[in-house]
């Protein structure tokens, strides 16, 4: 399973690609909404952690592109974040987002919040 990571702080791609790799997939990191979306098609990842607040292109505006185009594979698609304006977590709800990874975090709840998407996805709850 393949994850990308969107994330302007490398130091922060680093720490969620290393957890993402512990629990088996391989992460691809992109510095900026841009590198995602142009890289996207091409990958097809099964799961997206982005940042909302990007360069150049921000993660709603990614989220929206990924989820209006449906000639590509739609991934389970979390933002990580801190949590500052509650109408940002709504719009993305709105716009498919399937859960938030709220900063700071340790890989327990990654983990968890993984295995919980990935079973709505599987139509199992």
């Amino acid at each position: 399973m393949i994850c990308m990571i969107a994330d302007d702080s490398k130091i922060m791609r680093i720490l969620l690609g290393k957890i993402v790799g512990n629990l088996g997939y391989k992460v691809i990191e992109a510095e900026n909404g841009d590198e995602l979306l142009n890289n996207y098609e091409n990958i097809q990842p099964d799961l997206v952690i982005c940042d909302w607040e990007l360069p150049m292109v921000d993660g709603i505006d990614v989220l929206y592109s990924i989820r209006n185009n449906k000639k590509v594979k739609q991934p389970i698609f979390m933002f990580c974040a801190y949590v500052k304006d509650t109408d940002v977590l709504q719009k993305a709800l709105e716009g498919g987002a399937n859960d938030f990874i709220i900063r700071p975090f340790d890989e327990d709840i990654i983990a968890s919040k993984l295995k919980l998407a990935l079973l709505k996805n599987k139509g199992i709850i």
